[in-house]
């Protein structure tokens, strides 16, 4: 028999584990990690809208030569576009940031199902999903070191002017960023909730209600159909 243990703090693990990967996610598709110095003013219809170029992970943000604002990505052909349009660094971001994302998306479908499931193959559920999860905030920070370190590529000093491996010149840096920085925040901290929440659902108030519900199951009489043929 199977039975739903919901606590406190498995609860606490799972929405913590779902805003993580949501952080990450955003982090990654937004060209928002470094602000170019220029400001543009875009007319639209009846309004006036200040826009900057930016430049992300594999998207920008840039004003066009025909005078339109665009957004879009520079990976034009993956991991293989030409080093010039798509920095190596860059690359090696993408490839680990990534790698954070696939695993934290895996932990979140693993903290649901510890509330039904405590061991795997004489595993923990808790131990190795929180052990994916600090496996995935050193991910995420692998690719937070390596962005910086690209700083100096062509077409982050095309933006930036005057930058360099961790110094972003005339740019600022973009909500993208903090949005990676807080994500792998999360994923470490994930990983230390994990075994607050493996000790809840295994605590001796949990196990006597679930032995109190196995005793009644089994004390509550069978009921047959008794109704003539």
């Amino acid at each position: 028999m199977c039975y739903v243990i919901i606590t406190g703090r498995s609860l606490l693990w799972f929405l913590m584990s779902l805003v993580a990967g949501m952080l990450t996610i955003s982090a990654t598709v937004s060209p928002k990690w470094l602000i170019g110095p220029e400001v543009f003013m875009i007319k639209n219809n009846f309004t006036t809208q200040e826009r900057r170029p930016s430049l992300g992970i594999y998207t920008r943000c840039t004003m066009m030569l025909d005078g339109h604002y665009h957004c879009g990505p520079f990976d034009f052909d993956g991991f293989f576009t030409d080093p010039s349009v798509y920095p190596p660094e860059f690359k090696a971001c993408m490839f680990f940031i990534s790698l954070g994302l696939s695993i934290l998306s895996i932990t979140v479908f693993l903290t649901l199902i510890t509330c039904c499931r405590q061991s795997l193959l004489g595993k923990s559920i808790h131990t190795m999903t929180g052990s994916a999860q600090a496996v995935a905030g050193i991910s995420i920070m692998v690719a937070l070191f390596l962005h910086p370190l690209g700083w100096g590529a062509k077409r982050v000093l095309r933006l930036c002017g005057d930058s360099e491996a961790f110094y972003p010149g005339d740019c600022t840096i973009g909500w993208a960023l903090y949005c990676a920085v807080a994500g792998m925040s999360l994923a470490f901290l994930c990983a230390l909730i994990s075994l607050k929440a493996e000790s809840a659902n295994m605590s001796a108030s949990v196990r006597r209600r679930v032995e109190a519900e196995s005793l009644f199951v089994l004390l509550t009489p069978k009921t047959r159909d008794l109704s003539p043929l």
